[in-house]
Protein backbone atom coordinates (compact mmCIF):
# COMPACT_ATOMS: atom_id res chain seq x y z
CA UNK A 1 0.00 0.00 0.00
CA UNK A 2 3.02 2.47 1.23
CA UNK A 3 4.57 1.70 -2.55
CA UNK A 4 1.75 2.29 -4.21
CA UNK A 5 0.66 5.74 -2.68
CA UNK A 6 4.78 6.38 -3.41
CA UNK A 7 3.59 5.72 -6.82
CA UNK A 8 0.47 8.00 -6.88
CA UNK A 9 2.01 11.27 -5.04
CA UNK A 10 4.74 11.03 -7.34
CA UNK A 11 2.25 10.71 -10.51
CA UNK A 12 0.27 13.19 -9.31
CA UNK A 13 3.49 15.78 -9.41
CA UNK A 14 4.95 14.49 -12.74
CA UNK A 15 1.40 15.29 -14.29
CA UNK A 16 0.97 18.79 -13.03
CA UNK A 17 4.56 19.31 -14.35
CA UNK A 18 3.59 18.18 -17.31
CA UNK A 19 0.57 20.37 -17.73
CA UNK A 20 2.35 23.41 -15.93
CA UNK A 21 5.72 22.93 -18.90
CA UNK A 22 3.00 25.20 -21.46
CA UNK A 23 2.83 28.37 -19.06
CA UNK A 24 6.35 27.80 -17.12
CA UNK A 25 7.50 31.09 -19.13
CA UNK A 26 4.71 33.12 -18.66
CA UNK A 27 5.90 34.27 -15.36
CA UNK A 28 8.04 33.21 -12.03
CA UNK A 29 5.77 31.65 -10.20
CA UNK A 30 4.98 29.52 -12.87
CA UNK A 31 8.44 28.76 -13.46
CA UNK A 32 8.56 27.92 -9.46
CA UNK A 33 5.61 25.97 -9.41
CA UNK A 34 6.98 23.51 -12.41
CA UNK A 35 10.52 23.51 -11.03
CA UNK A 36 8.82 22.84 -7.39
CA UNK A 37 6.35 19.72 -9.39
CA UNK A 38 9.01 18.05 -11.33
CA UNK A 39 11.94 18.14 -8.68
CA UNK A 40 9.42 16.40 -6.03
CA UNK A 41 7.89 14.16 -8.37
CA UNK A 42 11.75 12.43 -9.81
CA UNK A 43 12.35 12.13 -6.29
CA UNK A 44 9.44 10.26 -5.23
CA UNK A 45 9.80 8.03 -8.38
CA UNK A 46 13.24 7.67 -7.39
CA UNK A 47 12.90 6.62 -3.76
CA UNK A 48 10.05 4.34 -4.64
CA UNK A 49 11.14 0.83 -3.78
CA UNK A 50 11.45 -0.46 -7.38
CA UNK A 51 13.83 1.63 -8.39
CA UNK A 52 16.15 1.15 -5.70
CA UNK A 53 19.58 0.19 -7.15
CA UNK A 54 21.72 -2.35 -5.85
CA UNK A 55 23.13 -1.39 -2.03
CA UNK A 56 26.60 -0.49 -3.37
CA UNK A 57 24.70 2.36 -5.79
CA UNK A 58 21.87 3.47 -3.10
CA UNK A 59 23.92 5.76 -1.03
CA UNK A 60 24.06 7.97 -4.98
CA UNK A 61 20.09 7.49 -5.08
CA UNK A 62 19.95 8.92 -1.27
CA UNK A 63 21.90 11.51 -1.76
CA UNK A 64 20.02 12.63 -4.87
CA UNK A 65 16.34 12.27 -4.08
CA UNK A 66 17.42 14.16 -0.86
CA UNK A 67 19.34 17.16 -3.02
CA UNK A 68 15.66 17.01 -5.22
CA UNK A 69 13.54 17.42 -2.61
CA UNK A 70 15.56 20.87 -1.23
CA UNK A 71 15.28 21.76 -4.49
CA UNK A 72 11.90 21.35 -4.38
CA UNK A 73 12.06 23.70 -0.92
CA UNK A 74 14.14 26.47 -2.83
CA UNK A 75 11.57 27.09 -5.72
CA UNK A 76 8.71 26.82 -2.82
CA UNK A 77 10.76 29.99 -1.14
CA UNK A 78 10.98 31.74 -4.39
CA UNK A 79 7.37 31.72 -4.84
CA UNK A 80 6.56 33.06 -1.01
CA UNK A 81 9.17 35.45 -1.96
CA UNK A 82 7.66 36.87 -5.09
CA UNK A 83 4.16 36.67 -3.39
CA UNK A 84 5.67 38.94 -0.39
CA UNK A 85 7.24 41.18 -2.44
CA UNK A 86 6.29 41.26 -6.33
CA UNK A 87 8.74 43.50 -7.22
CA UNK A 88 11.49 41.32 -6.00
CA UNK A 89 14.73 42.10 -8.29
CA UNK A 90 17.38 39.85 -9.24
CA UNK A 91 19.35 40.38 -5.72
CA UNK A 92 16.32 38.82 -3.77
CA UNK A 93 16.31 35.99 -5.76
CA UNK A 94 19.84 35.49 -5.77
CA UNK A 95 19.72 35.44 -1.86
CA UNK A 96 17.45 32.56 -2.02
CA UNK A 97 19.25 30.49 -4.38
CA UNK A 98 22.20 31.12 -2.58
CA UNK A 99 20.68 30.01 0.40
CA UNK A 100 19.32 26.49 -1.03
CA UNK A 101 22.57 25.76 -3.01
CA UNK A 102 24.40 26.29 0.92
CA UNK A 103 21.63 24.40 2.15
CA UNK A 104 22.32 21.89 -0.63
CA UNK A 105 25.88 22.11 -0.06
CA UNK A 106 26.50 21.52 4.04
CA UNK A 107 23.46 18.70 3.58
CA UNK A 108 26.17 16.59 0.86
CA UNK A 109 28.84 17.46 3.56
CA UNK A 110 27.09 15.92 6.40
CA UNK A 111 26.14 12.75 5.03
CA UNK A 112 29.70 12.08 3.75
CA UNK A 113 30.43 13.06 6.86
CA UNK A 114 28.27 10.62 8.33
CA UNK A 115 30.10 7.53 6.48
CA UNK A 116 26.72 5.97 6.26
CA UNK A 117 25.89 2.24 4.39
CA UNK A 118 23.23 1.41 3.25
CA UNK A 119 21.39 -2.00 3.05
CA UNK A 120 18.26 -3.50 1.60
CA UNK A 121 16.20 -1.87 3.77
CA UNK A 122 17.70 0.92 5.82
CA UNK A 123 20.25 3.19 5.97
CA UNK A 124 23.35 2.05 8.94
CA UNK A 125 25.38 4.58 10.43
CA UNK A 126 28.49 4.38 12.67
CA UNK A 127 27.62 5.28 16.57
CA UNK A 128 30.83 7.90 16.45
CA UNK A 129 29.19 9.73 12.91
CA UNK A 130 25.14 9.09 13.87
CA UNK A 131 24.96 13.16 14.97
CA UNK A 132 26.51 13.84 11.47
CA UNK A 133 23.62 12.01 9.83
CA UNK A 134 21.01 13.29 13.16
CA UNK A 135 21.98 17.27 11.81
CA UNK A 136 21.90 16.03 7.66
CA UNK A 137 17.94 15.24 8.59
CA UNK A 138 17.86 18.42 10.91
CA UNK A 139 18.69 20.52 8.37
CA UNK A 140 16.45 19.42 5.77
CA UNK A 141 13.64 20.19 8.46
CA UNK A 142 14.52 23.26 9.52
CA UNK A 143 15.01 24.62 5.91
CA UNK A 144 12.29 23.22 4.96
CA UNK A 145 10.45 25.36 7.90
CA UNK A 146 12.15 28.54 6.71
CA UNK A 147 10.92 28.33 2.90
CA UNK A 148 7.13 26.65 3.46
CA UNK A 149 6.30 28.50 6.85
CA UNK A 150 6.34 32.29 5.10
CA UNK A 151 4.86 30.38 1.84
CA UNK A 152 1.71 29.41 4.09
CA UNK A 153 1.94 32.92 5.50
CA UNK A 154 1.35 34.83 2.31
CA UNK A 155 -0.80 32.33 0.85
CA UNK A 156 -3.24 32.55 3.74
CA UNK A 157 -2.78 36.60 3.16
CA UNK A 158 -3.83 36.39 -0.32
CA UNK A 159 -6.66 33.74 0.17
CA UNK A 160 -8.74 36.21 2.87
CA UNK A 161 -7.80 39.10 0.12
CA UNK A 162 -9.65 36.92 -2.50
CA UNK A 163 -13.37 37.43 -3.65
CA UNK A 164 -15.05 34.30 -3.12
CA UNK A 165 -14.81 31.89 -5.56
CA UNK A 166 -12.15 29.50 -7.30
CA UNK A 167 -9.26 31.43 -7.06
CA UNK A 168 -10.12 32.01 -3.20
CA UNK A 169 -10.74 28.32 -2.61
CA UNK A 170 -7.82 27.34 -4.53
CA UNK A 171 -5.45 29.98 -2.30
CA UNK A 172 -6.74 27.92 0.65
CA UNK A 173 -6.52 24.69 -0.74
CA UNK A 174 -2.36 25.95 -1.56
CA UNK A 175 -2.30 27.17 2.17
CA UNK A 176 -3.40 23.96 3.55
CA UNK A 177 -1.24 21.73 1.31
CA UNK A 178 2.12 24.13 2.70
CA UNK A 179 1.02 23.51 6.10
CA UNK A 180 1.00 19.53 5.04
CA UNK A 181 4.03 20.21 4.08
CA UNK A 182 5.49 22.04 7.12
CA UNK A 183 4.32 18.51 8.70
CA UNK A 184 6.32 16.81 6.13
CA UNK A 185 9.39 18.29 6.43
CA UNK A 186 9.38 18.04 10.16
CA UNK A 187 9.13 14.12 9.80
CA UNK A 188 12.44 14.27 8.97
CA UNK A 189 13.27 14.93 12.71
CA UNK A 190 11.85 11.52 13.43
CA UNK A 191 14.61 10.00 11.24
CA UNK A 192 17.03 12.01 13.36
CA UNK A 193 15.73 10.57 16.51
CA UNK A 194 15.90 6.96 15.29
CA UNK A 195 19.46 7.45 13.76
CA UNK A 196 20.58 9.02 17.38
CA UNK A 197 18.83 5.82 19.03
CA UNK A 198 19.37 2.97 17.54
CA UNK A 199 21.85 4.00 14.36
CA UNK A 200 19.76 3.40 11.87
CA UNK A 201 16.98 4.60 9.54
CA UNK A 202 14.35 2.89 7.05
CA UNK A 203 14.94 3.67 3.53
CA UNK A 204 12.30 5.40 1.29
CA UNK A 205 8.87 6.85 2.46
CA UNK A 206 7.40 5.59 6.05
CA UNK A 207 3.52 5.40 5.98
CA UNK A 208 3.33 8.79 7.88
CA UNK A 209 5.40 10.11 5.12
CA UNK A 210 3.96 9.14 2.73
CA UNK A 211 0.37 10.08 3.97
CA UNK A 212 1.42 13.44 3.83
CA UNK A 213 3.17 13.55 0.73
CA UNK A 214 0.00 12.27 -0.68
CA UNK A 215 -2.36 14.87 1.02
CA UNK A 216 0.77 17.94 0.16
CA UNK A 217 -0.10 16.49 -3.51
CA UNK A 218 -3.82 16.59 -3.33
CA UNK A 219 -4.05 19.76 -1.97
CA UNK A 220 -1.17 21.32 -3.65
CA UNK A 221 -1.88 20.70 -7.04
CA UNK A 222 -5.56 20.94 -6.60
CA UNK A 223 -5.23 24.59 -5.27
CA UNK A 224 -2.70 25.46 -7.74
CA UNK A 225 -5.03 24.17 -10.83
CA UNK A 226 -8.11 25.92 -9.08
CA UNK A 227 -6.37 29.02 -8.78
CA UNK A 228 -4.71 29.59 -12.19
CA UNK A 229 -7.17 27.85 -14.01
CA UNK A 230 -10.63 28.29 -12.47
CA UNK A 231 -12.05 26.93 -15.09
CA UNK A 232 -11.27 23.39 -14.37
CA UNK A 233 -13.04 23.60 -11.41
CA UNK A 234 -16.24 24.46 -13.17
CA UNK A 235 -16.43 21.70 -15.00
CA UNK A 236 -16.79 18.83 -12.87
CA UNK A 237 -19.05 21.10 -10.67
CA UNK A 238 -21.07 21.99 -13.40
CA UNK A 239 -21.63 18.35 -14.53
CA UNK A 240 -22.44 17.63 -10.85
CA UNK A 241 -25.40 19.90 -11.03
CA UNK A 242 -26.24 18.45 -13.87
CA UNK A 243 -26.48 15.09 -13.15
CA UNK A 244 -28.37 15.99 -9.54
CA UNK A 245 -31.09 18.41 -11.51
CA UNK A 246 -31.75 15.20 -13.94
CA UNK A 247 -32.35 13.03 -11.55
CA UNK A 248 -34.77 15.15 -9.91
CA UNK A 249 -36.34 16.04 -12.76
CA UNK A 250 -37.65 12.13 -13.11
CA UNK A 251 -40.44 12.21 -11.09
CA UNK A 252 -42.29 14.68 -13.60
CA UNK A 253 -40.89 13.33 -16.76
CA UNK A 254 -41.51 9.67 -15.92
CA UNK A 255 -45.63 11.21 -15.59
CA UNK A 256 -45.37 13.19 -18.13
CA UNK A 257 -43.59 10.14 -20.42
CA UNK A 258 -46.21 7.82 -19.10
CA UNK A 259 -48.62 9.63 -20.91
CA UNK A 260 -47.07 10.96 -24.21
CA UNK A 261 -44.19 8.35 -24.36
CA UNK A 262 -43.46 10.28 -27.94
CA UNK A 263 -41.61 13.22 -26.11
CA UNK A 264 -38.43 10.81 -26.16
CA UNK A 265 -36.05 11.95 -28.42
CA UNK A 266 -35.05 8.51 -30.05
CA UNK A 267 -31.53 8.58 -30.91
CA UNK A 268 -29.17 5.41 -30.69
CA UNK A 269 -26.33 7.94 -30.19
CA UNK A 270 -28.02 10.08 -27.71
CA UNK A 271 -28.53 6.59 -25.87
CA UNK A 272 -25.10 5.57 -25.61
CA UNK A 273 -23.68 8.97 -24.58
CA UNK A 274 -26.07 8.73 -21.23
CA UNK A 275 -24.19 5.96 -20.10
CA UNK A 276 -21.13 7.68 -19.96
CA UNK A 277 -19.85 10.02 -16.69
CA UNK A 278 -19.24 13.47 -18.61
CA UNK A 279 -22.36 14.65 -21.17
CA UNK A 280 -24.25 14.89 -17.75
CA UNK A 281 -25.22 18.63 -19.69
CA UNK A 282 -26.27 17.38 -22.98
CA UNK A 283 -28.69 15.16 -21.31
CA UNK A 284 -29.90 17.68 -18.80
CA UNK A 285 -31.46 20.05 -21.65
CA UNK A 286 -32.53 17.22 -23.64
CA UNK A 287 -34.86 16.16 -20.87
CA UNK A 288 -35.69 19.56 -20.27
CA UNK A 289 -36.58 20.07 -24.17
CA UNK A 290 -38.64 16.73 -23.54
CA UNK A 291 -40.29 18.38 -20.98
CA UNK A 292 -41.23 21.45 -22.72
CA UNK A 293 -42.64 19.53 -25.60
CA UNK A 294 -45.04 17.59 -23.48
CA UNK A 295 -45.68 20.97 -22.29
CA UNK A 296 -46.82 21.72 -25.55
CA UNK A 297 -49.12 18.70 -26.39
CA UNK A 298 -50.76 19.12 -22.77
CA UNK A 299 -52.07 22.94 -23.70
CA UNK A 300 -55.44 21.81 -25.37
CA UNK A 301 -56.30 19.92 -22.03
CA UNK A 302 -54.58 23.01 -19.23
CA UNK A 303 -57.14 24.69 -17.47
CA UNK A 304 -56.41 28.88 -16.84
CA UNK A 305 -58.25 28.76 -13.39
CA UNK A 306 -55.85 26.25 -12.39
CA UNK A 307 -53.35 28.17 -12.69
CA UNK A 308 -54.30 31.68 -11.81
CA UNK A 309 -56.75 31.02 -8.84
CA UNK A 310 -54.74 30.09 -5.53
CA UNK A 311 -55.73 27.92 -3.41
CA UNK A 312 -58.56 29.87 -0.22
CA UNK A 313 -55.22 29.22 2.10
CA UNK A 314 -53.15 31.08 0.42
CA UNK A 315 -52.13 34.53 1.38
CA UNK A 316 -51.44 37.30 -1.23
CA UNK A 317 -48.09 37.57 -1.16
CA UNK A 318 -47.48 34.05 -2.37
CA UNK A 319 -48.28 35.34 -6.34
CA UNK A 320 -44.40 36.32 -6.29
CA UNK A 321 -43.47 32.96 -4.04
CA UNK A 322 -41.05 30.69 -6.07
CA UNK A 323 -41.84 28.32 -4.08
CA UNK A 324 -46.16 28.69 -4.35
CA UNK A 325 -45.50 29.58 -8.61
CA UNK A 326 -43.74 25.80 -8.86
CA UNK A 327 -46.71 24.16 -6.66
CA UNK A 328 -49.08 25.97 -8.90
CA UNK A 329 -47.42 24.84 -12.14
CA UNK A 330 -47.05 21.77 -10.77
CA UNK A 331 -50.87 21.51 -10.08
CA UNK A 332 -51.58 22.42 -13.99
CA UNK A 333 -49.72 20.05 -14.87
CA UNK A 334 -51.22 17.33 -12.53
CA UNK A 335 -54.88 18.54 -13.97
CA UNK A 336 -53.73 18.62 -17.44
CA UNK A 337 -52.88 14.54 -17.40
CA UNK A 338 -55.72 14.02 -15.89
CA UNK A 339 -57.67 16.07 -18.40
CA UNK A 340 -56.18 13.69 -21.18
CA UNK A 341 -56.75 10.33 -19.56
CA UNK A 342 -60.43 11.38 -19.50
CA UNK A 343 -60.41 12.88 -22.79
CA UNK A 344 -61.37 16.55 -21.58
CA UNK A 345 -60.05 18.91 -24.29
CA UNK A 346 -61.00 23.03 -23.67
CA UNK A 347 -61.86 25.22 -25.96
CA UNK A 348 -59.52 28.04 -24.59
CA UNK A 349 -55.95 27.90 -25.33
CA UNK A 350 -54.57 28.85 -21.85
CA UNK A 351 -51.24 29.74 -23.76
CA UNK A 352 -47.93 29.24 -21.25
CA UNK A 353 -48.20 26.95 -18.46
CA UNK A 354 -45.68 28.92 -16.77
CA UNK A 355 -47.07 31.15 -13.66
CA UNK A 356 -46.57 35.14 -14.57
CA UNK A 357 -43.14 36.22 -13.49
CA UNK A 358 -41.72 33.01 -12.91
CA UNK A 359 -41.23 32.28 -16.78
CA UNK A 360 -37.48 31.44 -17.14
CA UNK A 361 -35.36 33.02 -19.67
CA UNK A 362 -32.26 30.83 -20.47
CA UNK A 363 -32.37 26.92 -20.64
CA UNK A 364 -30.24 26.55 -17.71
CA UNK A 365 -32.83 28.97 -15.97
CA UNK A 366 -35.62 26.68 -17.32
CA UNK A 367 -33.66 23.27 -16.06
CA UNK A 368 -33.15 25.09 -12.36
CA UNK A 369 -37.33 26.07 -12.74
CA UNK A 370 -38.32 22.65 -13.71
CA UNK A 371 -36.57 20.81 -10.53
CA UNK A 372 -38.71 23.11 -8.44
CA UNK A 373 -41.74 22.08 -9.86
CA UNK A 374 -40.44 18.63 -10.42
CA UNK A 375 -40.20 18.81 -6.48
CA UNK A 376 -43.31 20.03 -5.91
CA UNK A 377 -44.98 17.07 -7.98
CA UNK A 378 -43.84 14.25 -6.52
CA UNK A 379 -44.87 15.90 -2.86
CA UNK A 380 -46.45 19.55 -2.62
CA UNK A 381 -49.45 19.45 -0.92
CA UNK A 382 -50.82 22.05 -2.94
CA UNK A 383 -50.68 20.31 -6.01
CA UNK A 384 -53.00 17.22 -4.59
CA UNK A 385 -55.39 20.11 -3.33
CA UNK A 386 -55.44 22.01 -6.31
CA UNK A 387 -55.76 18.54 -8.12
CA UNK A 388 -58.77 17.58 -6.70
CA UNK A 389 -60.85 20.11 -7.88
CA UNK A 390 -60.62 19.02 -11.79
CA UNK A 391 -64.14 18.14 -12.51
CA UNK A 392 -64.85 14.78 -12.71
CA UNK A 393 -68.09 14.66 -14.57
CA UNK A 394 -65.96 15.88 -17.85
CA UNK A 395 -66.86 19.44 -18.03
Amino acid sequence: MIDLAVYVAAGIFLCFAVHRIAVARTGRIQRCMWGFALCLGVSLLLNAPDNRPAPGQAAHLVVLTHALKLAALTCLGLIAMTLDRPSAGRPSWARQLGAGLAAQVVSAVLFASAHVVVAQESVLVRPSRSWAFALYGALFAVYGWLCLVPLVRALARHARRAEPGAIRTGLWLMTLASGAGVLWTSWALADAHDVLRHGQVGLGEDLMSTLLGITVALLGVGGASAAFRPDILRAPARWFRARRAFHALEPLWAALHAELPDIALPSAATERRSHLPWPGTFDLYRRVIEIRDAYLSLRPYSQPETLDRPPAAAQPTDAADPHHAAALEAAAIAAALENRRLNRRHDTDPGTIHPAPHAPRTLDDEADWLVQVARAFAGSPEVNRIRSRVPADGG
